[in-house]
């Protein structure tokens, strides 16, 4: 909660008004270039949220309409707008002249109301000035997630963002690239790379926070404090989640739990920003490899970094192949493989190639490994009921990095290398675990309507207790809208269930 600049003994005031019978809305406006221009405001409605309608991952532009006398032409006159497009401006309400800020943003456009004197100022908090500047290119310096942001706030003449320092907001990223698009756009794909969601408050400060984070706040909507509260649909359920975070390169992860009890929601994400390991490759080599048994491997170094597989491609076709094949991560053990450490999705070798091509396997969970320390990667064929798959190798000077399994042991081979890209994304992972983790299971989603509370917050944690609504328990504010007449005053919050 915030009061604004409201002292101790104004904001006991303030809290006592709210239960009076009667009372008084109150507000002040400032805008650009106007000054204070109150005496003209006859409504406000303002609305902000943690995410746009489109939902999961789009970040929410807030927005205020305000309705104001124009007579004598004093915000539009001859078809034209006295009010500078993207003029700052600011909303203060309250009750009985305690006002605390509300609403910070810009006059998007100005509009006539039919034939009257009134006319429309339509305002945006300031992730409206993200959307209309484009961004394009590499960021460098500003690689990792709380730089990129301040960067954008920089762009747009905004203060500071509010940003704790984590493990998710400093961890480097890769040369950061965008492709050309807003900064909205940019601001989305940062968030979603570290599980975060943003949006500006009542004073047109940048918060950016973990997208599960909420504050904790004294106060409840009960009975006597409400005037409507109704359900929403509940949130989404996302319990099979696979994250793209290089060109064809994957990190996977489920809730077999939450599968069990509400059936596979699979969902799928392309964050490119994401910073990755090379943990192999040989990409080099022309010869065709049949496979002639159930197993066959390649022996590979990880790479001095290396702490993860979740993602390798192997370069192969098909003739006429029916069945199943997977890749297997085993240990070195004196030179050939050892203990099997993974297996991968089962891959339909119908869905091969008929000419060679890298194709994708990946791993229901990553692979943890040491680094720069000898592993081997296999191919595993058993499974094919007819018809032949084929690998390309490398036959460059290579002392026993070929393995094929026979007769209960393996046999190492000269002069081969099956081709191969091994990768690991550690950050994907850990977005996909987040993400699994929050919305494994649907909570439960409400809109409660009250004679005004102007001091709560998004993300602020409430107590409702409603008892003829039959809604109980502490649900954290995901949306709220200001509604302001001369006579009333009412606060809509759309809430989330903890």
């Amino acid at each position: 909660m915030q009061y604004g600049d409201l002292t101790e003994a104004q904001i006991a005031e303030f809290i006592s008004a709210q239960s009076y019978s009667v009372r008084e809305p109150s507000l002040v406006v400032w805008i650009e270039g106007f000054g204070d221009p109150t005496e003209y405001v006859m409504e406000i409605d303002s609305e902000v949220a943690l995410e746009f309608p489109r939902g999961r991952g789009c970040l929410n532009i807030g927005r205020a309409i305000l309705v104001v006398n124009n007579e004598n032409g004093f915000f539009y006159s001859n078809g034209e707008s006295k009010i500078e497009k993207n003029a700052r401006m600011k909303v203060w309400a309250g009750l009985n002249n305690l006002n605390i800020p509300i609403f910070t943003g810009v006059v998007h456009s100005v509009e006539p109301a039919g034939t009257t004197d009134m006319v429309v100022l339509n305002c945006k908090d300031y992730m409206g000035l993200f959307q209309e500047i484009l961004i394009q290119g590499s960021q460098d310096p500003n690689n990792t997630a709380r730089l990129l942001i301040e960067s954008f706030c920089n762009m747009v003449s905004i203060p500071e963002p509010n940003i704790a320092s984590t493990d998710e907001t400093t961890s480097t990223y890769t040369q950061p690239t965008f492709e050309e698009g807003s900064i909205l756009k940019a601001l989305e794909e940062v968030c979603n790379s570290i599980f975060y969601t943003a949006y500006f408050d009542e004073d047109g400060e940048l918060t950016a926070v973990e997208r599960e984070h909420s504050t904790l706040v004294d106060y409840q909507f009960a009975d006597n404090n409400v005037t409507d509260c109704e359900n929403l649909v509940d949130t989404e359920i996302i319990n099979d989640i696979t994250i793209e975070y290089r060109e064809n390169f994957f990190s996977k992860y489920e809730d077999q739990a939450s599968i069990d009890t509400y059936g596979r929601q699979s969902r799928s994400d392309r964050t490119l920003l994401l910073s990755s390991i090379l943990v192999s490759d040989k990409t080099t080599g022309s010869t065709t490899e049949e496979l002639n048994y159930d197993l066959e491997a390649s022996k590979f170094t990880s790479a001095p970094d290396a702490g993860i597989i979740d993602c390798l491609h192997i370069k192969m076709k098909k003739d006429d192949a029916h069945g199943y094949i997977t890749a297997k991560i085993y240990s070195d053990s004196g030179g050939a493989p050892n203990s099997l450490l993974a297996t991968s999705q089962l891959k339909a070798s119908d869905s091969l190639s008929t000419d060679f091509a890298w194709e994708i396997f990946y791993f229901t969970e990553p692979v943890e490994i040491s680094p720069a320390t000898d592993y081997w990667m296999a191919i595993d064929a058993g499974s094919l009921s007819s018809g032949a798959v084929y690998v390309q190798i490398s036959k460059a000077d290579a002392v026993a990095k070929h393995a094929h399994y026979d007769a209960g042991s393996w046999t190492t081979e000269d002069n081969k290398q099956i081709l191969h890209r091994i990768r690991g994304g550690i950050y994907a992972q850990r977005v996909a675990e987040d993400t699994v983790r929050f919305y494994s299971r649907p909570h439960e989603r409400i809109r409660i309507t009250a004679p005004s509370a102007p001091q709560l917050q998004l993300l602020d944690e409430v107590m409702v207790n409603i008892d003829l609504k039959q809604r109980q328990g502490r649900y954290v504010i995901e949306g709220r809208r200001h509604i302001i007449t001369p006579e009333n005053y009412t606060t809509i919050d759309t809430l989330r269930k903890v």
